[in-house]
């Protein structure tokens, strides 16, 4: 016998009133689920959110370009020049 039919069985050999206070614990049971779920997908939602706040300010997952504080140097080096700092690398050409 599966557990389904063996609980049916014996709830089904209960008291009326015994039976109403399996119905109200079933019931509980189902609330209990369903506000589990809801917190799960609530904090998966948070999670989600904070993430892409932390990929907006470059410390997070950051959509397909790997970590941002892992590539600094290199972000540096691509766009500082040594000697006049943050300007363009572009030479400007007198006229």
């Amino acid at each position: 016998m599966n557990l389904e039919t063996v609980i049916q069985e014996k709830v089904h050999a209960l008291p009326r009133i015994k039976q109403a206070k399996v119905l109200a614990f079933v019931e509980d049971l189902e609330y209990e689920e369903i506000k589990s779920n809801r917190d799960e997908n609530k904090k998966a939602a948070n999670s989600e959110r904070e993430s892409d706040r932390l990929s907006i300010i470059g410390i997070g997952r950051s959509k397909g370009k790997g970590d941002i504080s892992q590539r600094a140097e290199e972000i540096l080096a691509e766009e500082i020049d040594k000697h006049s700092g943050w300007t363009r690398k572009e030479k400007i050409v007198a006229d």
